[in-house]
């Protein structure tokens, strides 16, 4: 119940400042999402809301309680109804467009009477938004981009969001085969598959695998009530985002169905096209005709990775991790035993790029500290934003002297953990970074990031990026291409050449783990390793549960199929530091 509570209050928090609410009402809803999101899902939120203890929590007053005590009685929110109501009609739908702001969006109807992305795009077409005030030629094509970009991503959902309901509804799927396998006379077993097994880092369906007994009547009774069971889910437990969609196999036939709905359409051509395939086939016809089972014992397959792993062995491969069944790459360094060389998921010793309560982000240094030591990193770098990023709190040469003397405590008070002190530096419009020469000698070590300016064109950012790398103080290129999952295209760079020179200059590119970034992309992996450029996997954390999602990160170095060589923070304390402090 913990999630839809704070979805709702999100929610309510957007509209607020679409509506242009008080700036304070719309911050007590975040502190109140925040609040919720700290005391966690153990606790009985239906018995607080009947018993009106929700304002005993920090951050629910008296207006969010009523809010809160509403939903999780009836199950809906007058609420959000009634603030849905006050906006003028088009003004929530037109501004999911990427680049148009509420008080555009506002012109738009009062002046077009445009409420639908489709009727904007028309309008675009045919060139009306040119003749409003504030309105141009470059504007017009940048808000064509933007819709072209949500049609693109809709009905599309962020790994991190999809995953957590995908687990809970795996596991209601699973107990209603359990209750439903004398419908058919035998027993059944589900497993994830498809994207979600791969963990693309966008989703655009939930595809599962049933393995049950044979014959079209059984199926199709059960594949009646997994479909009912799914929008009884919905309804009841959590808004499926969605689609679902169930494959079936019998226990003959699971490992290779398996891993044939699991892997994407690369690879499974080059699968299918090898010459031990082709034999696996002729081996499977003829067992199949004499009715037995493809090399496998008796109880080998049923849902586990035993079935799956028997398939590959068949056509002489090593079993090849879902995360990395994406271009093909992984079959031909699969044959030559590299890809035992790529990044463990256990493979990360330390951690770059985490924000503190000096800038934006909501832990201090020491609570920062104290949560990656607690997590096993032998290192953790802090790097705040630098003083360009006035929006975030940037810090001023005063106050990095402060910050400067908190980190030299924290770590003599916590001398098992490595503190390396650095910045996020912007890099500014002409690729030059922020502070000057003399400030930035001072730090471990410096990240530069792109804030601001994102509509250069692809040569000039593609410059700017090429003058940073070519700074003497920069160690790090952060979020890349500056893109948010459905959210915000990345910008635009001649890809190979900034990969080529941070190679030639050793500066690391960074796998931003955010959830919402996972920026380098991992179909640049084949790239990444051509110029042998190293890479750091960076959660970008600002807050210390936000330390967690470098599992993001390694995700991506995954899926990009890189080595753990190739992977900086894949080093030891010793060997960071000879890397950073290198002239």
């Amino acid at each position: 119940m913990l999630k839809p509570m704070i979805d709702l209050l999100e929610e309510m928090k957007s509209l607020m400042e679409l509506k242009g609410e008080n700036p304070f009402k719309i911050r007590a809803f975040d502190k109140a999402a925040q609040s919720l999101e700290a005391v966690g899902e153990e606790e009985n939120w239906v018995e607080r809301a009947k018993l009106g203890t929700l304002t005993e929590l920090p951050g629910i007053g008296k207006g969010i309680s009523e809010v809160l005590t509403d939903f999780l009685l009836k199950g809906e929110s007058s609420a959000l109804d009634e603030l849905k109501a006050s906006l003028p009609e088009g003004l929530i739908e037109l501004t999911q467009i990427p680049g148009l702001g509420p008080k555009k969006a506002m012109l738009l109807i009062e002046e077009l009477q445009i409420k639908t992305v489709g009727e904007l795009e028309y309008a675009c077409r045919e060139n009306r938004l040119l003749k409003l005030k504030g309105f141009g030629d470059k504007l017009q094509a940048k808000i064509l981009q933007g819709i072209e970009f949500l049609s693109q991503t809709r009905g599309q959902q962020r790994l991190a969001d999809a995953f957590p309901v995908a687990e809970k509804l795996l596991k209601s799927l699973s107990k209603v085969l359990s209750q439903s396998k004398n419908l058919a006379g035998g027993e059944f077993s589900i497993v994830e598959t498809g994207e979600l097994r791969r963990r693309m880092e966008t989703l655009s369906r939930l595809d599962f695998l049933v393995e049950a007994v044979p014959g079209e009547k059984a199926i199709q009774s059960v594949q009646e009530a997994l479909y009912a069971e799914v929008a009884r889910f919905s309804m009841a437990e959590e808004k499926l985002g969605l689609s679902v969609h169930f494959h079936f196999a019998t226990r003959e036939d699971f490992g290779e169905t398996w891993a044939k709905t699991t892997g994407s359409d690369a690879h499974w051509k080059l699968i299918t096209g090898s010459s031990e395939f082709k034999k696996y086939e002729k081996l499977a016809e003829k067992k199949s005709a004499e009715k037995i089972a493809i090399e496998t014992s008796a109880d080998a397959g049923f849902a586990d990775l035993r079935g799956e792993r028997n398939f590959y062995s068949q056509i002489e491969l090593p079993w090849i991790a879902p995360e990395m069944r994406e271009t093909g790459e992984e079959i031909t360094l699969a044959k030559s035993g590299k890809l035992e060389d790529v990044l463990p998921w256990d493979g990360i010793q330390g951690v770059f790029h985490n924000h503190t309560t000096e800038s934006d982000g909501t832990a201090t240094l020491e609570q920062m500290v104290k949560s990656a030591q607690d997590l096993g990193y032998k290192y953790i770098g802090i790097s705040d934003h630098s003083q360009s990023a006035f929006y975030a709190q940037g810090l001023t040469p005063e106050r990095l002297k402060l910050q400067e003397v908190e980190v030299r405590a924290v770590q003599e008070k916590y001398p098992d953990i490595r503190v390396f002190w650095g910045i996020e530096s912007d890099i500014l419009a002409d690729g030059g970074l922020d502070y000057n020469d003399q400030i930035l000698s001072r730090f471990d070590f410096v990240i530069g990031s792109v804030h601001s300016r994102f509509q250069m064109d692809r040569t000039t950012m593609t410059e700017r990026m090429l003058q940073a790398i070519r700074h003497p103080k920069i160690r790090f290129l952060g979020h890349l291409t500056g893109r948010l999952l459905l959210g915000r295209k990345g910008y635009e760079l001649e890809m190979e050449r900034v990969i080529e020179e941070a190679a030639k200059y050793n500066v690391a590119i960074e796998i931003n783990a955010h959830p919402q970034r996972m920026d380098i992309d991992w179909r640049y992996g084949s790239l990444l390793r051509k110029t042998q450029c190293m890479v750091s996997v960076n959660p970008d954390a600002h807050a210390t549960e936000e330390l967690q999602n470098t599992k993001y990160g390694i995700l991506v170095a995954r899926k990009a199929l890189l080595p753990a060589k190739q992977v900086l923070n894949s080093m030891n304390v010793s060997e960071v530091e000879k890397w950073l402090k290198r002239k």
